[in-house]
């Protein structure tokens, strides 16, 4: 079995579990982890500054990690958005949503990560030789 086929069978049985989830307790679940509309941004924000700063910085020895790390960050965004569109359909309220989507979010700050890394250090190794 492929790893895409793992990460839609994973995928499947976190909706699962956000389907079957109370209202009582992804309440808590926001309550207890402060989330907040705002705090959706926060990882996407971090991968951006990150990647650009280890770019930066030519950390050489990430560019064996961008390929997992793209599989990883794949994994989690589907499986932040399957809880999602199943919280959505038995609850029908967007705020429950708050707990799936930040694990999406989290994923796609993975992401930008390894697309900033890559871009940027493209460019400054672009710009030096150049010069």
């Amino acid at each position: 079995m492929n790893l895409s086929k793992r990460i839609v069978i994973l995928a499947g049985a976190v909706g699962l579990f956000f389907y079957t989830a109370t209202q009582d307790q992804l309440v808590a679940s926001i309550a207890d982890y402060q989330l907040g509309w705002y705090k959706l941004g926060v990882p996407i924000a971090w991968g951006l500054v990150l990647g650009g700063i280890f770019a930066l910085l030519k950390l050489r020895k990430l560019e064996s990690w961008l390929g997992p790390v793209t599989l990883v960050a794949q994994g989690v965004t589907t499986m932040g958005l399957t809880g999602s569109a199943a919280i959505f359909a038995k609850h029908q309220l967007l705020v429950l949503m708050l707990p799936s989507l930040q694990i999406a979010t989290i994923g796609i700050g993975l992401y930008i990560f390894c697309v900033s890394f890559t871009r940027l250090l493209g460019d400054v190794e672009a710009r030096q030789k150049t010069e």
